[in-house]
C-alpha cells in the first residue's frame, strides 16, 4: 500500500463514510471561485457562467480561448418600495481581493479585469449561491438590501437524441424574482450585452475598444413576443471569420430598450433611477476600434407574495467558421488559404435574431424538455455527487472541443489549450479526431447517437488507408489529402485507436439497430481487421506483438493487456458484426483468434495479482512498464462489457486485477509525491495514478504520463468494478476523482488533462450504464437490466435508440416490482431482460402488456407477444415472485 503522509486511517474512513451521501451538491463561499458552467449549443461555442455570477470564457466566436472576455455584458435589478430604490448588478466581488494560491493546470479560477471594473464602478450583490445540475445553472443572488428574492435559472437548451434543440448558438437566462414583502414593490431586471461581431476570440478589449471592432451598428426590434436588439457589422467583408450577428433579447412582456450605449454610468443612472430605459438608436457605425453596447430592461409591479419570471436570451450567428489551428504537421503546407467548414446551424438559420425568434417560438417546448431530461436524470437513488459526475462531463459537448459543421460532421479536438497545454495557448488542442482519446468518450455515443455516427464515417470513409489501416488523426476539410506517414517512430495509425474504431462501430450498430449503417461500413470494418491481423497477430494467436503506438503517446513493445485486451472484445465485436453481413469466414477467424487470446494472454501477463507487460528490455530500455500495474490494464474488458460481450479474460483475474490497481495506485493523498511531468492534482487530494512498481521493474526513464493523475482512468476503472459488483473501490475511486474539482481551485465542468474540456472523463457516463446493468440493442429491440447497486431500491435515467426514461426497481418480502417509464421519443421493444434479485423466486409472474417469460440462470426473460411501441408516458411494469 501507498505511504499517505496527510489523510490518516481515521480521516479516510470519515471520508468514506459519505460514499453514498444524496445531498444537492451548493456552491459557497470558497468553493464559488473557479465554478465555471459552460453554456451553448453543441459545436456552437460556449459562454461560461460563473460562480460570483460574471459571464466569462467567451468563445462563440468559432475558437477555443480561456481566457476571452467580453465586457459590458451583465445583468442588473432595481426594486423599489416606497420612497426606498436599491439597484446592483447581478454579480459579487466577494472572493476578488482576497489571497488565492493557483494551482497548476487550470485557469478558471482567473477573474477578468472586466468583471473587477464593472463592480469597482457599480454596485454588486453582497454574495452568492450556485447548484449546477447540468445543463442547469441556478444562481441565487443574497444581499439584505435587496427587498425581493432573486434567483437566475441559465441553461442552453438540452434534449438527449434531439440534435437541432441542443446545438443551438443560444443562451436562456430565466429570472425568478419573489416578492416577501408586505407593501407592494416594483421590479425592473436589466440585460446587457456587447456588440462583439469582429472580434477574433483572442484580442484584448478594453471598455467597448478593440481593434477588431469598428463599423458596428444596433438595431432595435419589436417582434411578437419578443424585444430585442440585434447587433452586426457594416464594414466586414461577407466571407470575414468575424462577420455575423448577435441578439440580445427580452421575451414575454413588452421591454424598453437602450439600442447603443457606450457610457456605463449614464446607463447605470438612467436605470437607477427610472427602472426603464431609453432608446438612442444611433445610425452610424461605430468608430475604428470601437463598438456599442445594447440593453433590454423589463419591469414589473409585485404585491406581497407574488413572484414573476423573466427571461433574456443571448444568441449568437457566426457562420464563416474556417480552419484556424495548425495542420502543417499533418502534411497541409498551405497556411494561407481559407479552409471553409462553417457551422451546423447555418442549415438552420440566417442570423442570431432568427436563432432569438426561434427561442421565443419554442421556448415552453424548449424549457420544459430541457428541465425533463434534467428532473428524469437526477430522480435517481445514485449518490448526488454520482450523478453530478456522469451530467458534467456532458459540458465537454458543448465546449470548443466539438465542433458540428455545416457538412454535418462532428468532429473534436481533444481538448481546449489552456494552462495545462504549454505548448499552445489558444485553439483546439491536438486535432483532430483522435482515435485513441475518443476511444474513451461514452457520452456523445449514448445522448446523441447520429452524431457518434458521422465519426464513424470520418474514421472508416474519410481516414482509412489504403491498407486499411485508420489514421488516428484527421485533416480538416476533409477533402484535402490524408495526414501521410514520414516518422516510423511515430505512425499515423494508433494500435488502441484503430481497434477502438472497430469497437465503436459495432457500439453505434447496437445503439441505432440500422442495419444499412453497418452495411456502409462494413466493407471498412473488414478492411481494417485484415490490417490489424497482418501488423499486429501475424501469427493468429490472438496476442498482440510489435510496435503499439498509443494514447500515452509512445509504442509499447511486445505484448500488454492494454492494447491486446481492446483487440480481443474487437475480435468478439467482429464476429458480431459479421454474422449479421453475413460474413462466416471473417467471423470464424475472430471466434478462433479469440479463444486462442483468451488463453494465451491470461497464461503469459497474468501475474497472480494483475496483468503485466512482457517487453524485452533490452531492446528496448525506455517508455515502457513492464512489471507495473497499469490502471489502464483492463480497458479492454471495460469495452467488453459496455457492448454487452462477457468476459474476455477469465472473471476472477480481472476481478484481482481491478482490486490490485485499487490497492496500488490509488493514493489518499499527494503529499511528497512528485507528479510529473503535469499536476492534475493537489498534495491533500486523493487520486489514482496511471502506473506504479508496486515490486520493482521501473524502468530509468518509464512510460510517459506514469506519474500523472487523470480522473478519467478513475471513472474507467470504477466502470469496470461496478460490472464485477466491485461497488465501495469504485465509489471511492470516483468520488476522489471529482473532488479534485470542487471549485473551490478547478472547475466542476472543465476536467483537464491535454487542455481545458478533455474528451476523456466522457468515460464516465459508463458510471450510469454499470450501475443499472444497462443491455441494448436496438437491432433486436432488446433492453436489459441488473442493477449493481441497491438492488432492492433503485431508480436510474435510461436511453435508447429513440426515446429516453426511467427505470426503477424495488424488492421486498420476495418479491421484485419494476417499473420502465418512457419520459420522451418512442421505444420499440420485442424484449426486456431483468436480473432476478437476491431472494426472488421467478414465479407468478405479472406483465402489464402481454408475454411470455422465461428464465435463463439469473435472468428473467419477457419477451412481448407483439413488439411494444412505447409512447412518452407509457409504462410497463413487472412483478416477480
Amino acid at each position: 500500500m501507498s505511504e499517505f503522509a496527510g489523510c490518516s486511517e481515521k480521516d479516510f474512513g470519515e471520508w468514506m463514510s459519505h460514499l453514498y451521501d444524496s445531498e444537492r451538491i451548493v456552491y459557497r463561499g470558497q468553493a464559488l471561485r473557479a465554478v465555471a458552467m459552460p453554456l451553448g449549443g453543441i459545436g456552437a461555442g460556449q459562454i461560461a457562467i460563473c460562480g460570483d455570477g460574471s459571464l466569462r470564457q467567451w468563445e462563440i466566436f468559432n475558437d477555443a480561448n480561456h481566457q476571452a472576455q467580453i465586457p459590458h455584458s451583465f445583468f442588473a435589478i432595481r426594486a423599489q418600495s416606497g420612497e426606498e430604490t436599491t439597484a446592483a448588478v447581478l454579480q459579487t466581488d466577494m472572493l476578488y481581493h482576497d489571497d488565492f494560491e493557483p494551482v497548476p493546470s487550470v485557469s478558471d479560477w482567473i477573474v477578468p479585469e472586466a468583471c473587477k471594473e464593472l463592480l469597482g464602478e457599480l454596485p454588486g450583490v453582497a454574495e452568492t449561491e450556485f447548484v449546477g445540475e447540468y445543463p442547469f445553472a441556478e444562481v441565487k443572488y443574497i444581499d439584505e438590501k435587496l427587498p425581493v428574492e432573486v434567483s437566475l435559472k441559465a441553461f442552453s437548451p438540452m434534449v438527449p437524441l434531439d440534435v437541432k434543440n441542443s446545438s443551438l448558438p443560444a443562451i436562456v437566462f430565466s429570472f425568478h424574482v419573489k416578492h416577501c414583502g408586505d407593501r407592494a414593490v416594483e421590479v425592473a431586471l436589466m440585460a446587457s450585452l456587447q456588440n462583439a461581431v469582429g472580434y477574433d476570440g483572442a484580442a484584448e478589449v478594453s471598455g467597448a475598444t478593440c481593434h477588431c471592432y469598428g463599423g458596428n451598428h444596433n438595431t432595435a426590434v419589436e417582434l411578437a413576443g419578443m424585444t430585442a436588439v440585434n447587433m452586426e457589422n457594416a464594414w466586414l467583408p461577407t466571407d470575414s471569420a468575424g462577420n455575423g450577428s448577435m441578439t440580445l433579447a427580452a421575451l414575454g412582456q413588452a421591454g424598453t430598450v437602450k439600442s447603443s450605449w457606450d457610457d456605463l454610468q449614464a446607463l447605470w443612472a438612467e436605470f437607477a433611477e427610472k427602472g426603464e430605459l431609453t432608446d438612442n438608436f444611433i445610425e452610424e457605425p461605430s468608430a475604428e476600434s470601437n463598438t456599442y453596447n445594447a440593453a433590454v430592461c423589463q419591469s414589473v409591479t409585485l404585491q406581497p407574495g407574488e413572484e414573476v419570471e423573466l427571461v433574456f436570451v443571448y444568441s449568437w450567428y457566426f457562420p464563416n467558421h474556417y480552419v484556424n489551428w495548425d495542420q502543417t504537421g499533418f502534411g497541409v503546407s498551405d497556411e494561407k488559404s481559407k479552409f471553409w467548414l462553417g457551422n451546423m446551424y447555418n442549415n438552420w438559420f440566417e442570423g442570431a435574431l432568427e436563432v432569438a425568434q426561434y427561442v421565443q417560438d419554442n421556448y415552453a417546448e424548449l424549457a420544459g424538455q430541457t428541465e425533463l431530461f434534467r428532473r428524469t436524470f437526477y430522480d435517481s437513488t445514485l449518490p448526488y455527487w454520482l450523478l453530478d459526475c456522469i451530467s458534467a462531463n456532458a459540458a465537454e459537448l458543448r465546449s470548443p472541443t466539438v465542433l458540428f459543421n455545416e457538412d454535418e460532421n462532428l468532429h473534436g479536438f481533444e481538448g481546449c489549450c489552456g494552462a495545462s497545454t504549454g505548448h499552445c495557448p489558444a485553439h483546439g488542442c491536438c486535432p483532430l479526431n483522435c482515435t485513441h482519446v475518443w476511444n474513451y468518450e461514452m457520452t456523445l455515443a449514448k445522448l446523441y447517437p447520429s452524431l457518434e455516427r458521422t465519426m464513424r464515417h470520418t474514421d472508416l470513409l474519410a481516414q482509412q488507408r489504403e491498407d486499411g489501416g485508420i489514421i488516428f488523426r484527421t485533416v480538416l476539410p476533409l477533402y484535402l489529402p490524408r495526414w501521410p506517414e514520414k516518422d516510423p517512430d511515430r505512425p499515423t495509425v494508433a494500435c488502441d485507436g484503430h481497434w477502438g474504431t472497430i469497437l465503436k462501430t459495432y457500439r453505434e450498430y447496437r445503439q441505432c439497430g440500422d442495419e444499412e449503417f453497418l452495411a456502409e461500413l462494413w466493407p471498412s470494418v473488414k478492411r481494417a481487421f485484415e490490417y490489424g491481423f497482418g501488423t499486429w497477430d501475424e501469427n493468429g494467436d490472438g496476442m498482440l506483438e510489435g510496435r503499439q503506438w498509443n494514447t500515452y503517446d509512445l509504442n509499447y513493445w511486445g505484448k500488454t493487456t492494454y492494447t491486446t485486451g481492446l483487440y480481443l472484445a474487437a475480435l468478439r465485436a467482429g464476429e458480431k458484426m459479421a454474422e449479421v453481413m453475413d460474413d462466416a469466414e471473417l467471423a470464424a477467424d475472430c471466434r478462433q483468434r479469440y479463444e486462442k487470446g483468451y488463453q494465451v494472454v491470461d497464461e503469459e501477463l497474468f501475474d497472480g495479482e494483475y496483468y503485466v507487460q512482457d517487453v524485452d528490455e533490452e531492446a528496448h530500455p525506455e517508455m515502457q512498464y513492464g512489471r507495473g500495474c497499469l490502471t489502464d490494464q483492463l480497458f479492454g474488458q471495460w469495452w467488453a462489457h459496455a457492448l454487452d460481450l462477457g468476459h474476455i479474460l477469465p472473471r476472477e483475474h480481472v476481478e484481482e486485477a481491478l482490486m490490485s490497481v485499487y490497492k496500488y495506485n490509488f493514493r489518499r493523498d499527494f503529499v511528497g509525491f512528485e507528479q510529473q511531468p503535469r499536476i492534475f492534482a493537489s498534495p491533500e487530494d486523493k487520486g489514482l495514478l496511471i502506473c506504479t512498481w508496486p515490486h520493482g521493474g521501473r524502468q530509468e526513464k518509464p512510460m510517459l504520463y506514469c506519474d500523472e493523475v487523470w480522473s478519467s482512468l478513475a471513472y474507467q476503472v470504477a466502470g469496470g468494478m461496478i460490472y464485477e459488483g466491485i461497488i465501495e473501490p469504485a465509489l471511492v475511486l470516483v468520488k476522489a476523482a471529482r473532488e479534485v474539482y470542487d471549485g473551490s481551485r478547478r472547475s466542476p465542468w472543465n476536467e483537464v488533462e491535454c487542455g481545458d474540456h478533455y474528451v476523456r472523463p466522457m468515460s464516465s457516463w459508463l458510471l450510469l450504464e454499470a450501475a443499472q446493468g444497462y443491455r441494448y440493442d436496438a437491432a433486436e429491440e432488446s433492453l436489459g437490466f441488473g442493477p449493481k447497486m441497491t438492488p432492492e431500491d433503485f431508480r436510474s435515467f435510461f436511453i435508447a435508440a429513440a426515446g429516453w426514461g426511467s427505470f426503477s426497481q424495488s424488492v421486498s418480502d420476495g418479491q421484485q416490482q419494476v417499473t420502465l417509464t418512457l419520459r420522451w421519443g418512442e421505444l420499440s421493444l420485442a424484449r426486456l431482460e431483468l436480473e432476478i434479485a437476491q431472494g426472488v423466486r421467478a414465479e407468478n409472474i405479472e406483465v402489464s402488456v402481454p408475454a411470455t417469460t422465461e428464465q435463463i440462470d439469473d435472468r428473467l426473460v419477457v419477451r412481448f407477444a407483439e413488439v411494444v411501441k412505447l409512447k412518452a408516458g407509457d409504462v410497463i411494469k413487472v412483478r416477480i415472485g
